[in-house]
């Protein structure tokens, strides 16, 4: 294999172009003017052939040159900023002069958002001095509850405090992780609820940066679950913001001694969410269990079961649908549908509708099939001498 000198082929070009740009100069187009057609003619078949040369020669230059692939970029992780000596300092400081924190106070009564963040600002910068004002402001906070709902119930408020948590990233972790710490104890303060709803998304887009206060809301949320917090639906969305999901007999327990819609209702959700097999299993317990007992959040537990992909929900219900037990049936298959299915479910539907159950339960059906799938309906509408009951076919092509 013979292979060429670049800097020949380098040369080759530049003789090629140099010979263009002498053909193609003013000079000697003016001349050209004064030639005859036929040496016009061959003059413009000479560039022709030049350019295409040039050509050529370019597409082999790109042929042997190597294929320079760029190394991917290193993914940079964070700068690791810890918070847990902060956590671990005590209670609050109350060495604050009053003053200071009437002043701080005085921003909330008025929902002075910018005021209250700029002095938060200032106070951040004087470190372990400002934090300490800071700590005993939030506990002064805690003393009003009234006053410490301002926070998040008004906007003007709100908003400064989230412009706040962009701005002073570091020292509101710190702040955060210190009035945790310092309030371990009570875990029901006002403000502590506010902070299980925020620190998640908080920490969620600083991911990696604060590991101290990620594991401490981690391991408060599971202590919370075991002591029986009726808090559900906010630890399971605190939680699940930071991508963690509690050991899962915790909920199963949980579950099983709930008494009331809205225990049952977040722990459902939250099976929901972890979506694995075991998560269908024990939904599948509460349902057999509590068919005629807790009928709303048997209803919620079986949407929910429809709205989950692990392959072990379908043959959930082939059992729930393929049963003597007509009040059962119409649940399931209500719950089944209440999500859009395609066409291929439409023999599904037929054989509900062609069952012993109601009248009055099969009418519920189809109004459900009118709202959520209605491509299913055409289907039994085009076919709707495959229904046995006459009031059926009728509601049906109503």
């Amino acid at each position: 294999m013979t292979v060429e000198n670049p800097v020949r082929k380098m040369g080759l070009i530049f003789t090629v172009v140099l010979a263009l740009a002498v053909l193609c100069s003013p000079r000697l187009l003016i001349r050209a003017q004064e030639l005859p057609a036929e040496e016009l003619d061959r003059l413009e078949a000479r560039i022709k052939s030049l350019e295409e040369a040039v050509e050529k020669q370019r597409e082999r230059l790109a042929a042997v040159e190597p294929t320079v692939q760029e190394e991917p970029a290193e993914e940079k992780l964070p700068e690791v900023f810890s918070t847990a000596a902060w956590a671990n300092a005590g209670g609050a400081p109350g060495v604050t002069p009053k003053e200071t924190i009437d002043n701080l106070l005085e921003f909330v009564v008025r929902a002075d958002g910018a005021g209250l963040v700029r002095e938060m600002e200032k106070l951040m910068s004087e470190g372990d001095k400002g934090h300490a004002a800071l700590q005993d402001f939030l506990h002064a906070l805690d003393k009003n509850a009234e006053l410490g709902k301002k926070l998040a119930g008004r906007y003007d408020l709100a908003f400064a405090l989230t412009h706040l948590a962009m701005r002073q990233e570091e020292g509101l972790a710190r702040m955060a992780h210190s009035y945790l710490g310092a309030t371990g104890k009570t875990t029901r303060t006002v403000l502590r609820g506010y902070l299980h709803n925020f620190l998640p998304v908080f920490l969620r887009f600083h991911a990696g940066r604060f590991p101290d206060l990620e594991q401490d809301l981690r391991e408060e949320i599971l202590r919370l679950l075991l002591a029986g917090d009726k808090r559900l639906r906010l630890l399971f969305e605190a939680g699940e913001a930071l991508g963690y999901f509690p050991p899962v007999e915790i909920v199963k327990r949980r579950l099983a001694a709930a008494t009331d819609f809205q225990e049952h209702s977040a722990l459902i959700f939250h099976l929901g969410a972890r979506n694995d097999k075991e998560s269908v299993r024990i939904l599948r317990g509460f349902i057999v269990k509590n068919m005629r007992i807790y009928g709303g959040a048997v209803s919620q537990a079986l949407i929910t079961l429809a709205r989950m992909s692990d392959p072990e929900v379908e043959r959930v219900f082939r059992e729930l649908t393929w049963t003597k037990d007509a009040f059962i049936y119409a649940k399931a298959i209500r719950a089944y549908f209440a999500i859009s299915r395609h066409d291929g479910f439409t023999p599904e539907a037929r054989r509900y509708l062609n069952s012993r159950v109601s009248f009055s339960d099969k009418k519920l059906f189809i109004n459900q099939l009118r709202r959520v799938n209605p491509g299913i309906l055409e289907e039994l509408r085009a076919t709707v001498g495959q229904l046995s009951s006459q009031e059926v076919r009728d509601f049906v092509l109503k």
